[in-house]
């Protein structure tokens, strides 16, 4: 099964909409190397409304502690949970023909895309906006990590590295970007292209 998503139109930094924010929670921090989903949750704002999705995810591995440490989902949590092939279709169908918005995109558009084409549906490529670039060219925070943004400009930061909570979070800094972004005279932003290649051997760098 393959997905191309077309006819993307630039964004409006006044009143952003047709965007799917997505976050993960993973099993490590590549994919190559076999890291894997455990949770993945997206908010999708479409012609003013606001549409949740979520999962936990049965990585079919065991979660390293390390890991579990950070996001809080053990092995337990996900035993009952459904796997990634389960849920591939309603991923792809929730984000239709949308941009997706990520904090530090490649790094969540590498790891869904390769579960996707694990899973049997191809996305050839995507349309996305990533909140760590705008952070990065458009503003001097003392840092660009999501829940230091947050603190800066008064965002109270909930769960932090729970999947809907880092959406949710992400959505709040997203929505001062794009407001600030308009008020320097910045009213349309042009979403960036990604094209999952199966062949790479490492996640592509972060801007």
């Amino acid at each position: 099964m393959k997905y191309t998503f077309n006819n993307i139109k630039p964004l409006s930094t006044k009143s952003p909409d047709n965007l799917v924010f997505l976050d993960i929670e993973t099993t490590g921090l590549d994919p190559v190397k076999g890291a894997k989903i455990v949770e993945i949750a997206m908010l999708k704002l479409r012609n003013g409304t606001e549409e949740r999705y979520e999962s936990l995810v049965n990585p079919g591995q065991l979660i390293p502690l390390v890991c579990s440490r950070i996001h809080s989902i053990y092995d337990i949590t996900v035993r009952d949970a459904p796997s990634f092939n389960d849920i591939a279709k309603d991923v792809i169908s929730f984000i239709g023909n949308n941009t997706v918005v990520c904090h530090n995109a490649p790094f969540d558009l590498f790891f869904v895309h390769k579960e996707l084409y694990q899973a049997g549906i191809t996305v050839k490529y995507i349309f996305y906006i990533d909140t760590l670039k705008l952070a990065r060219q458009y503003f001097n925070f003392d840092s660009n990590r999501l829940s230091s943004i947050a603190d800066g400009i008064g965002i109270e930061v909930k769960l932090s590295h729970r999947a809907m909570a880092d959406v949710l979070t992400m959505f709040s800094v997203a929505k001062y970007i794009f407001a600030n972004m308009y008020r320097k005279g910045i009213d349309i932003i042009g979403p960036s292209l990604y094209e999952y290649n199966p062949a790479l051997s490492a996640i592509p760098h972060s801007f």
